[in-house]
């Protein structure tokens, strides 16, 4: 006999070998032991999980003479008929091929006759959404009334783009995408009796890879079957996939968040020279980094993260080092990349370029890799590490070095005061709820001033490079002054920053401020 495929070998026979689909399998069941069976159904979803598997088995279990708890015996002559095709009563059509007018007319001039071998005629139509619009209206007042002895049973990937007046007719089935536990379980199983061993994580690989569908599932089985007919490793899952791994992805997640580009370069050669392409790399960073996100949410998330036990664990260790926002600037840029990786003449230099400006966040102006560097920034302030803001590329490659510490001696001592200072803690909460990272550099800084003018001092290096920071952009200022209005009522109309970290620099401010009404100097 020749070989068939397994997802043939091993399509359900009952409700009860469907994997994920309970919600549809027990509705069913208790539809035909109740004896309510509808008309017309709709089974729509992704591909690969179990609407045409589903209707088959309906298809015997509403004309089977033996049934068992709403199952089809598969025993007796009606579900022989039905299961080698003797009996002509259930009818497969596949819309994409016969999706005419003419097709129609001909199955509807047939259902007036009754079923010659069974109770029910069954007519199963796939991919009904490629019916033409004339082919929905001969169908239509059909589907409406048909005679006693018919069903339908339609099956659709994309059920958008049924008419209202179809999916008004029939009793709808929304078929899930199966999950990576359910699938791997399966495959498992289907393994096993066909004497291979699959270990744990090349499991969840292959189930992974589906992406929720069971089809797809047992037929990358198949060919890792093919390919090591004894034990599946998960290298062999890998090698066949043609995917990068989670080492290679999580491995250049990790070089990012220490920035070392040169060790992130390195990685991606070795997986391209392993013959991964670069959109293969680039798709698994994606993934890891979507990964990464959820974990950082909530450690409970791990329930819903793609990956194996030990992958989780190096994922929530790798968490403390991703900052949300480098996460989110992460995604946005892999998604830039990849679609660049799709069309460019040379991938790998996308690829390339795409992971430099995430190892070195200052080459990117976007306002994500913005809001990465501000709350890298932030973070090092809050730790107590005293870090140099880099002003340009050159500058960015550079390791932040500590500043000398100075111990400046002032000669006077300068009294601020003002509405500004009074609800300075209240005007930081307002602006942290927008702007966490400039929340982060004005804490660094002391406020004075009322009305028209807020003052903005620095009294240490990190409030010299606080000033540094945001007097240099006009939005950090608008977001100051937005924060301010929350609070206040209204905002200042200029924003001024100074520092006063030296003696030298000191006496500037002094000859600076000293007519201000809200600066008290004192000798």
């Amino acid at each position: 006999m020749a070989y068939q495929a397994l997802y043939r070998k091993w399509r359900p026979l009952t409700f009860e070998d469907v994997v994920g689909q309970s919600h549809i399998t027990t509705t069913l069941k208790n539809e035909i032991l109740s004896g309510r069976t509808s008309h017309a159904y709709l089974f729509t979803g992704i591909r690969g999980t179990g609407k045409t598997s589903i209707a088959k088995i309906l298809s015997r279990a509403v004309n089977c003479l033996d049934n068992k708890d709403g199952n089809p015996c598969n025993e007796c002559s009606s579900c022989k008929g039905i299961l080698d095709g003797s009996i002509l009563d259930v009818v497969e059509i596949d819309a994409a091929s016969n999706n005419g007018v003419d097709n129609i007319r001909d199955l509807r001039d047939d259902v007036v006759y009754t079923a010659s071998a069974v109770k029910y005629k069954v007519y199963i139509i796939d991919e009904v959404h490629m019916l033409s619009s004339g082919a929905f209206n001969a169908l239509l007042k059909t589907l409406e009334e048909p005679p006693a002895h018919v069903i339908f049973i339609l099956a659709t990937t994309e059920v958008q783009k049924l008419p209202q007046t179809i999916l008004s007719r029939c009793q709808r089935f929304d078929f899930r995408s199966i999950t990576n536990a359910d699938i791997a379980e399966r495959l498992n199983e289907i393994a096993l009796a066909d004497g291979t061993k699959v270990d744990p994580d090349a499991l969840m690989l292959l189930s992974s890879a589906a992406e929720g569908s069971m089809r797809d599932a047992i037929s990358i089985l198949d060919r890792c079957i093919a390919f090591s007919q004894e034990h599946i490793t998960y290298n062999d899952a890998v090698n066949i996939l043609g995917i990068a791994d989670n080492k290679l992805s999580l491995g250049v997640l990790e070089n990012i968040a220490n920035s070392d580009a040169s060790a992130a370069m390195k990685l991606i050669g070795e997986g391209v020279m392993g013959g991964k392409t670069p959109l293969q790399i680039t798709n698994a960073l994606m993934k890891s980094a979507r990964n990464l996100m959820l974990l950082k949410l909530s450690a409970d998330n791990k329930n819903t993260v793609e990956a194996s036990k030990e992958d989780i664990e190096k994922m929530l260790a790798l968490c403390e080092s991703f900052t949300p926002e480098k996460i989110l600037n992460c995604i946005k840029v892999l998604s830039e990349t990849a679609n660049a990786v799709k069309f460019a003449a040379s991938p790998r230099v996308s690829l390339e370029l795409g992971i430099i400006k995430l190892c070195m966040p200052v080459f990117d102006n976007s306002v994500e890799a913005m809001a990465d560097r501000m709350a890298q920034i932030e973070k090092q302030l809050q730790d107590g590490i005293k870090v140099a803001v880099a002003t340009s590329p050159a500058q960015a490659t550079a390791s932040a070095a500590p500043l000398p510490e100075e111990k400046p001696q002032k000669k006077r001592e300068i009294e601020f005061k003002g509405k500004y200072k009074d609800k300075w803690d209240e005007i930081l909460d307002a602006i942290k709820s927008k702007n966490p990272g400039v929340a982060g550099f004005l804490k660094n800084l002391k406020p004075a001033g009322e009305g028209d003018i807020l003052l903005l001092i620095a009294n240490s290096e990190a409030g010299a490079n606080a000033v540094n920071f945001l007097s240099g952009q006009s939005h950090f200022k608008d977001a100051i002054a937005d924060g301010v209005e929350s609070v206040c009522g209204e905002g200042p109309k200029k924003i001024e920053f100074e520092l006063n970290v030296t003696d030298k620099q000191n006496e500037k401010l002094i000859d600076k401020i000293k007519d201000f009404d809200f600066i008290n100097i004192h000798d």
